[in-house]
Order: structure tokens, then sequence, then C-alpha cells
């Protein structure tokens, strides 16, 4: 129990760095270029990064979860010369289909810029980061699902704080320098090719030292090839389902999509922790299963769900206090993202939660499963995105994405309950959220009295003091966390 909760642990302390990294330093990204460029600018770029961010999820991050679950099981069974076979495998399909997905999507190019969004000028930008941005970004994926199958969060970090700070650099050097929603998109390439070059040059060989190891050939191949289809299509629904809001709001406004873009990623943050959770669960699950360690993994799983809401609940109580002071800080006209920031926040982090039953079911080989799941939950999100983005804008978007995160989650609890698989137990869930409704209730009632600052300083004394009455953790359980992640080599 102890080398599975710590690895557990070490790796959630990682992934959350990494998340803070991708979602942190990519919020301060959105908001310098919110400074010094119309919404509209900002909007054209949110629409075309959305559009590759929606290929990518076709073509690199399905083959991401099958090396994370993978490798992990195959490092296991000291088969190193297996799971480099198998990166190389995923490596090559990736590619292929990304390939195939671009020329697709850059042949449509010119009907997607003048039908649906009426800017012929959109064609060239969104070729150009087609053509450059998916095949490095497809590659780093497959990568770090290696990374994370081997259980070297921080290989992870460090690959997406290199692109995250050169895209800053570039973007907003090409910014200032005159070159717009180019100058943007070209901070992305850019960024995301020398996150590659360190990450497959530098990184990759300290993950696989050169060794004499005696290749095998790669055990279960049709079910990795199953598992690895089914998430293939699984992961690209979701990302369609998330990202769509963007796309259809941009076909009404540029500045639509760039308000709700920027709360879509704030509100993220709110669920990162959780997300980084079920990141670090999916190679520790495979691992705990191929060892028959159930006891040992249901006791695991129950404090990191537990402890991952804890810590989300802070993010959370401030951005539903009032959203409305922060988007304020980045301009007056971005407040009209306030509603559909609060019902993004709550989407998030049931969206979180939902991650971590997801990697329960693919660490149990349960594949179809997640895949069935993902289909329901995103195209009734995509079918309402549709639907209400047209009627109610912002807000509609943001409540397509509600319902579906709520049908994920729910689908997600039956079927780990049928299959006799739910190893969460309520209480697990039930009382962090009572805490976070604690601190609302008071904090709010600060806000009602015009006093917002100080609403949100009661609300979060209050959410720490109810959580420790409530022993939703314990100093010796915070103890222990900080002694594993201080002595985390």
């Amino acid at each position: 129990m102890n080398s599975s909760y710590s690895k557990l642990a070490r790796g959630s302390y990682f992934l959350i760095l990494d998340n803070f990294v991708n979602l942190g330093i990519g919020a301060i990204f959105w908001l310098i270029l919110a400074k010094i460029a119309e919404p509209a600018i900002l909007g054209q770029a949110m629409v075309v990064t959305s559009l590759a961010t929606t290929v990518i999820g076709f073509s690199g991050y399905g083959i991401q979860l099958a090396l994370s679950k993978y490798m992990s099981e195959y490092k296991a069974k000291n088969m190193l010369g297996t799971a480099r076979q198998l990166l190389k495998a995923g490596i090559r399909g990736s590619l292929i289909i990304s390939a195939a997905l671009a020329i697709i999507l850059s042949l449509l190019s010119g009907q997607i810029s003048t039908v649906a969004y009426q800017n012929p000028s959109l064609a060239l930008l969104l070729v150009f980061t087609i053509s450059t941005f998916l095949p490095t970004q497809t590659i780093i994926a497959a990568i770090l699902g290696a990374f994370q199958g081997l259980q070297i969060m921080k290989y992870v970090m460090i690959t997406d704080l290199i692109f995250q700070v050169s895209r800053i650099a570039f973007a907003v050097f090409a910014l200032l320098y005159g070159l717009q929603v180019f100058g943007i998109l070209v901070g992305f390439s850019l960024a995301s090719f020398i996150s590659l070059v360190v990450c497959y040059f530098y990184l990759l060989p300290r993950a696989f030292p050169a060794s004499t190891e005696q290749m095998n050939p790669i055990e279960g191949i049709k079910q990795i090839v199953r598992f690895t289809g089914l998430n293939y299509f699984s992961v690209g629904i979701k990302t369609l389902s998330s990202q769509l809001g963007i796309l259809i709001l941009g076909t009404q406004s540029f500045e639509w999509a760039a308000f709700y873009g920027l709360a879509l990623l704030i509100s993220k943050i709110v669920g990162s922790f959780s997300h980084s959770v079920g990141g670090a669960l999916l190679p520790t699950a495979s691992e705990e299963q191929v060892k028959g360690n159930k006891v040992q993994l249901a006791t695991m799983v129950n404090t990191a769900v537990r402890l991952s809401i804890l810590i989300s609940g802070f993010g959370f109580i401030v951005l539903m206090i009032d959203p409305v002071y922060f988007l304020k800080l980045i301009s007056d006209s971005y407040v009209e993202a306030a509603w559909a920031l609060r019902i993004l926040a709550i989407s998030a982090i049931v969206t979180a939660i939902s991650a971590i039953l997801t990697s329960l079911l693919n660490a149990s080989n349960r594949a179809a499963d997640v895949a069935r799941i993902g289909l329901v939950s995103s195209l009734s999100t995509i079918v309402l995105t549709f639907i209400l983005a047209p009627i109610d804008g912002l807000e509609g978007a943001a409540i397509a994405m509600f319902v579906g995160s709520i049908l994920s989650l729910a689908l997600s609890l039956i079927v780990l309950k049928q299959k006799d698989e739910m190893i969460i137990s309520s209480k697990s869930m039930v009382k962090p959220f009572i805490a976070i409704m604690s601190g609302l209730l008071v904090g709010y009632l600060f806000v009602l009295w015009n006093h917002v600052l100080l609403g949100i300083v009661v609300a979060i004394s209050c959410y720490v003091t109810f959580s420790m009455a409530y022993k939703v953790t314990t100093k010796v359980e915070i103890k222990r966390l900080i002694g594993i992640i201080v002595n985390r080599k």
C-alpha cells in the first residue's frame, strides 16, 4: 500500500504541477494576449486552434491513454524492450491517422472558412496550423503517454513547461510585431516544435536508456489495438464536444468565441487537480490490477478522490462567488462570460471526477464501456451545443457542457456498480462537496452585502474549518502527503 500510494501521490504531484503549467500559464498566455489584442483577433485564433485540437483529439490523445496503461503493465513485468516497441508503433500509427485527418481538413478549409465563418482568410491560417502544429503535437502526445505509463511525470511537466513558456514568448513578440492572428498561430507551432525536440532527443533517451535487452513480441496485440481504437474514438469525440462551443459561437461572433474560450480555460483550472489524479491513477491502477491488489487499490482510490475534490474546492468557491470581479481584471467586455464561467466551473469539477472513474474502467480493460459512456455524453453535448448556443449564446454552450458532464459521471457510476467494480465509496465524493457548500453559503452572504473580497476570504476560511471538523482530511494525512512529495526522489 505504501508503495502504490506513494507512486500515485508523486505522480499526482507532478501532474498537478503539469496542469498548473498548462492551465495556469495557458491562462496567463491568453490573458496577456487579451490585453494587447482585440477580442475578435483572439476569437479567430481560438477557432483555428480549437479545430486543430479537435483533430489531435482523434489522432494523438487516444494513443496517449493506451501507452499510459500498457507501459505501466510492461514495466511491472520487466519488459521495457517491448514497451519501447509499443511506443514506436504508437507514434507511427498516430502520425498516419493525423496525416489523413490533416489532408481532409486542409481540403475542406476553404468551405469551412467561407461558409461557416464568412472569413476566407481563415483557410490559409487553418492549413498552416494543421501542417505545422498537428504532427508535432501528435508525437508529443504519444511520448507523454509513455512517460505517464513509466510514472516519470516530471518529464511530462518539463515538456509542457517548455511549450507554454516558448508559446508566450513567440506569440507576444509576433503580435507586437504586427502579425496579429498569424503571429499567435506561429507562436503555437514554433513552441510545439521546440518542446518536441527537447522531449524526443533529451528526455526520451533518459526514460528508455540504451540496453542490449532482447526485444520480445508485443503481448496481446489484438487487445492493445482494440483498447487503442476505442480510446481514439472516445477521446476524440470528447475533445470535439469540449471545443464545439468555441467553434459554434465563432460562427456568430469571434468576440463570443474569445469570451467563451477564455471562460472555458479558466474553469478547467478548477478540475485540474482531479484530472491530475486521474492521469496518475491509470498507470498505478493498471499495475495494481496486474498484481491483484484490489483492496489496496480501493483504499488508495478513495483517498485520492476525496483529497482531489477537497483541493479543487478552493478554486471552485472563488469562481462561484463572483467571477465578474476576475473577468473585469481582463477587460470589461469579458464580463459577458460571467454566468457561462459559473456553469463551466461546475461542469469542470464534475468532468474531473468522471476522469477518475474512467481511469478505473480503463485500468480494468473496460475500454468498450468507456467508449460507450463517451459516445452518449459527448453526443448529448454536441447536439445540445448546436441547439442552445445559437439560441442562448455563451450560457447555452455552457449548459450543453454541464449536461454532458453530468451524463458522463452518472453513466460511469452505473457501469462501475453493475460490474461490481464500485471501489469508490459515496463518502469520498459527498464529504468534500458538503464542505464546499458550507463555504459557499457563508461566503455568499457577504457578497449580497457588496463585500466580495471579504466574502471570498470568509468562504475559504469556513471551508477549511468545516473540512477539518468533518474529517474530510486530517493533519496526519496532510503530513504524510507532504512527506511523500518532499522525498519524491
